[in-house]
């Protein structure tokens, strides 16, 4: 064992055993933080040391974890895990990169103690990315931040933070431009971690920014080059002149329409209520837009002419998925093929069970009598008008060809028998999505899985989660995690480490030596800040109600855009009702009625043998 900031820390050779043991006490123990295991994994030694946190948690688990739990997501995401898997900020770190990392901190954030530098990484599990935004936000309450802001008033400031990173360096290149470049870290893992956040995202910016300018240079160059010429097409939709590279032609061979009326016809389609007037239902083509003297054009856009038209808007790549989804989504309720879609994304697949004559056997629910004898009676009801149909679709002049009664119940009772054989455990196959969901509550899937859990449970213990983390503090000389009920700001670890609760500097000899002396020492005659000194109270937590509160209001925020709900008004009474939001609805047909009666009085099961 080597000291790292005074805390014990894996050799390096060390390293893999231990993200290994973390890989399987998060596989054993899905609903627990990483954050647990790490801290247990540091305390037990030897080769027992996994059975040894097994055991501690199956005993002691709400002694250990301490309200450091995972929120519903993710559980999803910690089902199928192994070592790669694990995010690196959850893993072990090494040495190397810990020192690097406090040292690039530290030369940031030079108006914070270097113990409170330590504190937040601790707490961080040494991670830059997550520790910067802590620590920048403690460092915005110091009085040179509030200087510095208060004469920023009268400075131009920069549009994107990125830009003004304190590990990039701008350099002036050959044509006057600046480029920016990452300051030697010393390390390598660190280096590339920075790379991904920090100039990745900058580089792409750029990249995006200068594609726009050249596609936009290049079409009016074309342009201007096609008046000059006098080579200029007019739409046969919007009437405008363009070039010939911006027109495509109907199948008709009658109309040449301009990529800007085939992209605002597809928005439309999409984003609004267009779909059934601009799309061809059976070619699963666009149609043509342009206006005639009877009615409109007969002919359609091509695939591949509508793509290249689309791909030339903003966000083209989206819209094409989109509208090919939806394409398939059409051609998939039009076959009345039984499907079991994915929760997240537009992926689906058939379920078409295929057994052998006489091996499923159909009878009332028992489970439910009196629930299948109310739609029975439904059904006695609506006797009359079953009548009507059984006679109007038996007729030989039948032109919309309904299909017959038996076909309708042969139908239901195949889907519900799909319903009842295959596992309701779903895998989404799409390489962007890979979801595990539920096939009867489309809810993401856990193990141990209850259907239809109340979305109420599932927020409150988000926001719990999120409210816990706020408070949760971290020992770096041990690595202990522990969350102040009551008392003074001052904390003193099992292992002596003194430090403050609310800026996380040590107080004890090694740091300084402070004591109650880093308090404010100043009689108050009300209650509140001091107005004389800028040190921290000693029994007040400086903004803990308005940290829990805004902690929690972020965590719903997101829980509701995971859930497609962004922008509601944040009540948790509105939770219950919530459904799955992104499933496009399906059409109530004749079929769906009659297998929504079946699901609801008859039972499937396997003949015995």
């Amino acid at each position: 064992m080597t000291i790292v900031d005074g805390q014990d820390a894996p050799d390096e050779h060390r390293l893999d055993e231990l993200n290994d043991e973390l890989a399987v006490l998060v596989k054993i123990f899905p609903d627990v933080l990483p954050d647990v295991f790490r801290e247990m994994l540091l305390r037990f030694d030897g080769e027992s040391r996994l059975d040894m946190v097994a055991n501690q948690l199956l005993k002691k688990e709400d002694e250990w974890v301490k309200g450091r739990w995972r929120t519903a997501v993710e559980r999803t995401k910690a089902d199928a895990i192994d070592v790669s898997q694990i995010p690196e900020a959850d893993l072990f770190r090494r040495n190397s990169y810990k020192w690097a990392v406090k040292a690039a901190l530290l030369q940031e954030f030079k108006t914070l103690s270097k113990s409170t530098v330590k504190a937040v990484l601790a707490e961080q599990n040494h991670s830059y990315t997550l520790a910067r935004p802590v620590l920048k936000k403690i460092a915005s309450k110091h009085w040179r931040s509030s200087l510095s802001r208060f004469f920023s008033r009268w400075t131009r400031r920069s549009e994107d933070e990125t830009e003004k990173h304190a590990m990039i360096r701008w350099i002036k290149s050959i044509d006057g431009s600046f480029l920016p470049i990452l300051k030697a870290t010393g390390d390598a893992e660190l280096d590339d971690e920075l790379q991904k956040t920090v100039l990745g995202p900058l580089f792409a910016q750029y990249k995006a920014q200068q594609e726009e300018l050249d596609w936009n240079f290049a079409v009016q160059t074309n342009l201007e080059e096609a008046e000059d010429a006098e080579a200029l097409f007019e739409c046969g939709c919007c009437f405008s002149a363009t070039t010939f590279e911006r027109m495509t032609e109907c199948t008709a061979s009658v109309h040449m329409i301009c990529h800007s009326c085939i992209s605002n016809s597809i928005n439309e389609a999409l984003f609004g209520q267009g779909w059934d007037r601009n799309i061809h239902h059976d070619r699963g083509l666009l149609r043509c837009m342009a206006p005639t003297t009877d009615d409109n054009c007969e002919g359609c856009i091509l695939h591949n002419a509508t793509q290249r038209a689309i791909y030339e808007s903003r966000k083209g790549v989206q819209l094409v998925t989109r509208f090919e989804s939806r394409l398939a989504e059409e051609a998939l309720n039009m076959a009345q093929v039984p499907l079991v879609r994915c929760p997240v994304c537009f992926y689906a697949e058939a379920r078409d069970l295929y057994l052998p004559t006489g091996t499923l056997q159909f009878h009332l629910d028992i489970n439910h009598p009196f629930r299948a004898l109310a739609y029975i009676i439904l059904a006695v009801v609506c006797l009359p008008f079953l009548f009507l149909y059984l006679l109007w679709s038996c007729q030989p002049s039948n032109s919309t060809r309904l299909p017959s009664v038996t076909s309708l119940f042969q139908n239901a009772l195949t889907r519900l028998a799909n319903i009842k054989q295959f596992p309701a455990r779903f895998q989404c196959r799409s390489p962007t999505c890979s979801t595990l969901s539920c096939t009867n509550c489309s809810k993401p899937w856990r193990d141990p899985h209850t259907c239809f859990e109340s979305e109420v449970v599932e927020l409150r213990t988000t926001i719990e989660a999120a409210r816990t983390a706020a408070l949760k503090r971290t020992c770096p000389k041990c690595g202990l995690g522990f969350i102040k009920d009551s008392g003074c700001n001052k904390l003193t670890c099992v292992c002596g480490y003194v430090m403050c609760y609310v800026c996380r500097q040590g107080l004890g000899p090694t740091e300084g030596g402070e004591g109650y002396q880093h308090f404010c020492q100043h009689f108050r005659y009300e209650a509140g800040r001091c107005r004389e000194c800028e040190k921290c109270d000693l029994y007040r937590a400086e903004d803990e109600d308005a940290l829990v509160k805004a902690a929690g209001l972020e965590a719903e925020k997101e829980w509701r855009e995971k859930q497609g709900l962004a922008g509601g008004k944040g009540k948790l009474e509105q939770a219950g009702a919530i459904g799955r939001q992104e499933r496009v609805e399906e059409e109530w047909t004749l079929q769906t009625v009659v297998d929504w009666w079946v699901r609801n009085v008859f039972s499937c099961s396997l003949r015995p043998q």
